[in-house]
């Protein structure tokens, strides 16, 4: 066998050892909030309220308590009334959100934070005729940051609760639409360590 081979296999070895290591330490965290949503625009509130949100994730722990998510935030369609006229519309709002995290572990609670970056589609329909032609249909990225606490009641489920605010405003038209605010969240999930 050959010196180039053997520092072939030797290379692949370390790797593999490596990589067996790193995945021994990792956790596969998927879980399901829901909860409030609240929105800064006076007249996005106004007409379609604050409703509620989904917000199925999935976490990768690793390495002393950092860990790296993926988060779809979805909710129902509102729908409202606007203007003097009391036109008949509808609003919708959701997000795919990526995230760096942190959890520090005190006996069966866990305290976390999470920030990162999603993208938000905005829709808006407006049922009057003048204006039918002019749907809202937008994407927007928006800053995003999340803090709460975890309880481990056993070793792989656990209840959460969390605080998440969102940072977007939009501009469809000529005028911005402040769709920042605040999300109270209540969930669970499991944990599996690998």
């Amino acid at each position: 066998m050959s010196a180039l081979a053997i520092k072939k296999i030797a290379a692949a070895l370390i790797l593999l050892m490596s990589l067996s290591a790193f995945v021994r330490a990792i956790t596969i965290r998927p879980g399901l909030f829901y909860g409030l949503r609240k929105i800064e625009d006076a007249k996005i509130k106004a007409a379609y309220k604050e409703g509620s949100v989904f917000l199925p994730y999935i976490e990768l722990g690793f390495w002393k308590g950092l860990m790296v998510g993926a988060a779809y935030e979805t909710a129902e369609a509102s729908y409202g009334n606007l203007g003097i006229h009391q036109v008949p519309a509808t609003f919708q709002l959701s997000g795919l959100d990526f995230y760096l995290g942190y959890e520090f572990e005190i006996g069966k609670l866990a305290l976390f934070v999470k920030a990162g970056y999603g993208v938000y589609y905005y829709k808006q329909t407006v049922d009057y005729a003048y204006v039918q032609d002019y749907k809202v249909d937008y994407r927007q990225g928006a800053i995003i940051g999340t803090a709460g606490l975890k309880f481990y009641p056993g070793k792989s489920l656990f209840f959460s609760a969390a605080v998440k605010y969102v940072s977007l405003k939009v501009k469809p038209y000529d005028s911005e639409v402040n769709l920042s605010g605040f999300r109270y969240l209540a969930g669970l999930g499991l944990s599996f360590d690998f």
